[in-house]
């Protein structure tokens, strides 16, 4: 019985594994340096950042606190540290932590771009979801897997530092990494092995 609660415990863990780093963000958190409109699309709720070795790709996803399509100059940033020399733009409206040397960006209207380089981008709702090749983010003496990120919004349509509304987080973190089919595929024949046993030994009672 302990060994069967145990495995179910390890593969709650890696099912979760590629929310691990997800962070969540304070409702109407503004920053005072912004000068834009402060409806719900700007104000970031819920972001996370994984890479899929198998597939070589980053996913990302951010959520918000209004409906993200009707506000056409919100863009969502998601700054990247793919090691070696980053900047760190942002101390003068006090979110010094975030250093990035790549970024990605995501706009209501559904497109997504890495400098010249385009990505797919879906808007849902109050969500919007990105997919990129890792090609499009190439190492600056990182592995993809040790990247680190964090997400700002913007207002377009304003120039310079007050167009920057939201930050989450606001100093980088690890992206999560998602675990290799070989790792599920090992943890439900596992799993499998432990019901048989279970089953057996309710059958001999």
């Amino acid at each position: 019985m302990k060994q069967t609660l145990r495995l179910f415990a390890i593969a709650a863990a890696l099912c979760g594994a590629a929310n691990a780093h997800a962070v969540t963000d304070a409702v109407g958190d503004f920053l005072p340096s912004y000068t834009g409109s402060q409806a719900g699309a700007y104000d970031i709720l819920v972001a996370d950042v994984s890479f899929d070795p198998g597939s070589a790709t980053f996913s990302l996803h951010a959520k918000t606190n209004g409906d993200i399509a009707s506000r056409p100059n919100a863009a969502y940033v998601f700054g990247f540290n793919r090691g070696g020399s980053a900047n760190s733009p942002f101390g003068a409206i006090g979110v010094p932590g975030v250093s990035f040397n790549a970024t990605a960006t995501m706009r209501s209207t559904g497109t997504g771009s890495v400098g010249t380089n385009s990505f797919a981008v879906q808007v849902v709702g109050d969500e919007i979801f990105g997919t990129l090749s890792a090609s499009l983010l190439p190492s600056n003496g990182l592995t993809p897997d040790h990247y680190t990120w964090s997400l700002w919004s913007i207002n377009s349509a304003i120039a310079g530092l007050p167009r920057n509304a939201d930050f989450a987080p606001t100093s980088n973190i690890s992206v999560a990494v998602v675990p290799e089919p070989e790792t599920y595929a090992l943890m439900l024949a596992g799993l499998g092995a432990v019901g048989l046993v279970a089953r057996r030994r309710s059958q001999r009672r």
